[in-house]
């Protein structure tokens, strides 16, 4: 197992990726745990891939959670910031229990190896601004789906339309036509409302697996500040 691979689980674990709305917090079959995204175009091009989906509306998705801590794994600061001290939060839960004397007590160790509060902050920050990005990533790809999707399905059912109206026109020996293009224009309305409600799934997956792992670290963040003084 390469290193790569040890710190994508190791960072995957400081996180609590399971929505407990979803059916299971585990990659679907088939799906590699860690293939590593280190180049931004292939990164970018994965949420291309993935911009489409049959999920439960509203749930994260285990692809989508995996896709965002690659992000922050890919951007993973040099030394001691805020993976290590979550990661010594994380270590030492089982034994205090509290949660003040915790962060504290968390931060008295990260102390010795040379970070501050301010350093900590500034990290955790590093790693919103990265998901903020890969949010604008998704953002993009989820639009290409959106012209590739739909606006061309809409092209072509205008155009159907209008060969409809044309042939309406037409004599006896045309209705046959006619018929054929009508139930060409109710497949692609079939697909375009098919389309919506996929693309429509898929955002409020990303978002709902973007602010689990946002919102334990703007949480984290906010603890911080109001646990060490």
């Amino acid at each position: 197992m390469n290193l790569s691979s040890d710190m994508f689980k190791k960072i995957k674990s400081l996180f609590i990726v399971e929505d407990p709305n979803s059916v299971t917090g585990q990659p679907e079959s088939g799906q590699s745990e860690n293939k590593g995204v280190p180049s931004e175009v292939t990164h970018t091009q994965e949420y291309d891939s993935q911009a489409t989906s049959s999920r439960t509306n509203g749930q994260s998705d285990p692809k989508f959670v995996e896709l965002l801590l690659k992000a922050i794994e890919s951007n993973n600061m040099e030394g001691f910031d805020y993976l290590e001290y979550k990661n010594s939060l994380k270590s030492i839960e089982s034994v205090i229990p509290d949660e003040n004397v915790r962060y504290k007590s968390a931060f008295e160790m990260a102390k010795t190896m040379g970070l501050t509060k301010a350093k900590l902050i500034e990290s955790a920050n590093h790693y919103l601004s990265v998901l903020k990005s890969e949010e604008n990533k998704f953002k993009d790809a989820l639009n290409n789906q959106k012209t590739k999707q739909i606006q061309g399905r809409a092209d072509q059912l205008k155009s159907v339309e209008k060969s409809i109206d044309d042939k309406k026109k037409m004599i006896e020996q045309l209705t046959k036509e006619i018929e054929t293009s009508t139930g060409q224009l109710e497949t692609f309305r079939k697909e375009i409302n098919d389309s919506m409600q996929k693309i429509e799934i898929t955002n409020d997956q990303f978002l709902a697996s973007f602010n689990l792992v946002y919102g334990q670290i703007q949480e984290d963040v906010q603890k911080i500040t109001s646990h060490i003084h």
